[in-house]
């Protein structure tokens, strides 16, 4: 999984992620509810994504996230986190991706 650049305040198409295991095949979210958190790599801040995220297709991994206005709000380079929550409360989450919010011009 490779997450796309995205610009600063850039709210309208969302950005659709296959979340994939270390052997390159698919992870089902069959059931799952996707969350993330975002951290700053030069502050270390780190927070919650405020976006929405909606399962596409759960047997290949695919999902949108809608960024939320907190998501985009600042340009800089990012660490992101999934988390997929289950109801038997055993979560699943991803390897650390890197994803730059570019400043507008």
């Amino acid at each position: 999984m490779s997450l796309s650049k995205a610009v600063k305040g850039a709210r309208h198409s969302p950005q659709r992620i296959t979340w994939k295991k270390s052997d390159g095949m698919a992870y089902d979210l069959t059931g799952a509810t996707i969350t993330a958190r975002i951290k700053n790599k030069v502050t270390g801040q780190i927070r919650a994504a405020d976006g929405g995220f909606a399962i596409v297709t759960a047997t290949s991994g695919i999902f949108d996230w809608t960024y939320g206005s907190n998501d985009v709000k600042d340009a800089g380079e990012f660490e992101v986190q999934f988390i997929a929550s289950y109801s038997d409360d055993k979560n699943d989450k991803t390897f650390i991706e890197e994803w730059i919010v570019e400043d507008t011009l």
